[in-house]
C-alpha cells in the first residue's frame, strides 16, 4: 500500500557519491534519447540546465522518502498544466512543463528508475444540460525504481548525501486566511530592495545554522535501506 507524501522539488546532491548516481542515471538517459530518437536535436543550454535539475530533483527526493525513518515510501504530485505551466517562485524548476516527458523516460521499461501510478481526476454530470463538476481525484505517485533501489544501495547514499538547493525561495508572503481552519496560500510578489535584503539574511542564517555543530540528546534513527 502506498503511504505518499509531498514531492520536495528542493532537495539536490551534497556529494560526490550521490552526483555521480546522478550523472549515471543522467547518462542512461541521455543514451536512451539517442536510441529511440526522441530529440532532433541537443538541448539548448537552459533547458540542459532544467533537464539535470529536475531529474536531480526527482532522484533525490525518490531517495530521501527510501531513506527517512517515517512511514512513507513514494511522493504525490500533480502533473496537471495548470501547475506544470504556471509561473511562481515558489515552485522550484523541477515542477516545469518537461517534467511528465522526463518521468516517461525514467520509467520506460529499459530505464526502470522510477515506478509511476498515474493520477486521474473525477467529474459527474450535475444538470439536465450535462453539465459537469469536478467531484474528486488523486494525484500521480512516483515510487523508486528496481534500477534506482540498486544504486542506493551500491553508491551508500544516505540521507547525509542529501541538501537543499539554492533555488528555494526564504521570503514567503502568504495570503490572509479565510476562515480559521483554512490554509494561507502563498502569494507573488515584486522584488524589491527590502526582500532582497531580507532574502539575503536568511540564506545568510540558513548557511550559519548548516554549518553549526547542532546535536539533540534524542537524535531520530535513520531508517535502514533495506533493498528489494
Amino acid at each position: 500500500m502506498n503511504k505518499a507524501r509531498a514531492f520536495n522539488p528542493f532537495l539536490c546532491a551534497k556529494t560526490d557519491k550521490l552526483l555521480e548516481l546522478i550523472a549515471e542515471v543522467q547518462t542512461q538517459m541521455s543514451g536512451y534519447e539517442a536510441f529511440h530518437q526522441t530529440r532532433k536535436r541537443a538541448r539548448r543550454a537552459n533547458d540542459q540546465v532544467t533537464f539535470e535539475r529536475t531529474v536531480e530533483a526527482i532522484l533525490c527526493d525518490l531517495c530521501a522518502v527510501i531513506l527517512e525513518a517515517t512511514d512513507h515510501n513514494s511522493l504525490h504530485l500533480s502533473l496537471s498544466n495548470k501547475v506544470l505551466r504556471s509561473k511562481s517562485r515558489y515552485k522550484g524548476t523541477a515542477l516545469g512543463k518537461t517534467l511528465p516527458d522526463l518521468l516517461t523516460m525514467m520509467s520506460a521499461p529499459e530505464m526502470d528508475f522510477v515506478l509511476i501510478e498515474k493520477g486521474h481526476s473525477t467529474f459527474e454530470v450535475v444538470d439536465d444540460d450535462l453539465n459537469v463538476a469536478f467531484v474528486g481525484g488523486r494525484q500521480t505517485i512516483l515510487m523508486p525504481g528496481p534500477k534506482l533501489l540498486s544504486r542506493i544501495e551500491r553508491f551508500g547514499i544516505t540521507l547525509d548525501d542529501l541538501g537543499h538547493a539554492a533555488e528555494e525561495e526564504v521570503v514567503i508572503l502568504r495570503s490572509p486566511k479565510r476562515h480559521a481552519n483554512s490554509i494561507a496560500e502563498y502569494e507573488d510578489y515584486e522584488d524589491d530592495q527590502t526582500t532582497q535584503a531580507l532574502r539575503d539574511q536568511m540564506r545568510d542564517i540558513n548557511a550559519w545554522l548548516h554549518a553549526a555543530d547542532i546535536t539533540c540528546s534524542h537524535p531520530q534513527e535513520p531508517r535502514p535501506f533495506i533493498p528489494s
